[in-house]
């Protein structure tokens, strides 16, 4: 049965609105079964699963681990942070590495309006099911990707980062000793049970453009922070290297003990 147009505009062409419908359906950490993109497009499975086939190949959409539901894909992220599009590419083995050396889930996010933003993610392959997926947002201030990009940014790019929200002053201190150790810490801040280790990854020009972290329950992650550290600061200092960040310009920023100085225009808290 052919599907009634919804528009009358000839110049609208009528299969790219279906497939605009079907990605409108999800909203960011939304897992959707085959059925439900069908109820809620009110198109039947067997153009849905065609229209999701068509997306899922150009990484609109993406299939759930378990083959059961579809969610939203990187590519759309990938626009719309203007994000470097080799930033996930060269990434995407490094995760693969890290959860196999580890054994827990691996992320990658971007600062994204004022937001960590999720671009890509490999689970772990034990049964423990975290609630970020590719698409989710999460606050910058209490996130270990979040922190680990804070921490690596000149002062004065932070309030525009934040969009002049206020920074906590705990927060400046935290900073203090993730620029002395390389990476940033997340004890159950934004998810109850879940730990986060997060370190950054710099471009060409020294900038913090992305950040990996390493998730998990509390116990399994802060049992091994230090070892899990090591190998996420070595990921990313290599995913830097292939970006163009030369050898030398590693190093870890340092920031002098004791300033608590905020950044300009950002209040303390």
């Amino acid at each position: 049965m052919r599907t009634p147009r919804t528009t009358d505009d000839p110049y609208i062409v009528e299969a790219v609105l279906r497939a605009l419908d079907v990605l409108e359906v999800f909203n960011g950490s939304t897992e959707l079964s085959l059925h439900e993109i069908s109820l809620r497009t009110g198109l039947n499975k067997s153009r849905c699963f065609r229209l999701l086939h068509t997306l899922a190949s150009r990484k609109y959409v993406e299939r759930t681990a378990e083959g059961q539901s579809y969610r939203l894909g990187s590519r759309p992220f990938d626009h719309a942070a203007g994000t470097r599009r080799d930033v996930r590419e060269i990434a995407h083995p490094h995760l693969v590495r890290l959860r196999d050396q580890f054994n827990e889930t691996v992320n990658l996010g971007v600062i994204y309006n004022s937001e960590v933003l999720y671009i890509d993610l490999v689970e772990s392959q034990r049964p423990f099911r975290m609630s970020a997926m590719i698409g989710s947002r999460m606050p910058v201030a209490s996130t270990a990707m979040g922190k680990a990009i804070l921490a690596r940014l000149a002062k004065e790019s932070t309030p525009e980062l934040l969009a002049g929200r206020s920074i906590p002053r705990s927060l400046l201190d935290e900073m203090e000793g993730i620029c002395v150790c390389g990476y940033a810490l997340d004890n159950e801040e934004n998810e109850p049970g879940v730990a986060c280790i997060g370190a950054s990854i710099q471009d060409a020009n020294n900038i913090p453009i992305a950040a990996i972290s390493v998730s998990g329950p509390v116990r399994r992650i802060l049992t091994r922070e230090q070892e899990i550290a090591r190998g996420l600061r070595l990921a990313c200092q290599r995913i830097s290297e292939q970006l163009g960040l030369q050898a030398s310009s590693l190093a870890t920023p340092g920031r002098k003990r004791g300033a608590k100085q905020a950044p300009a225009g950002v209040a303390l808290i």
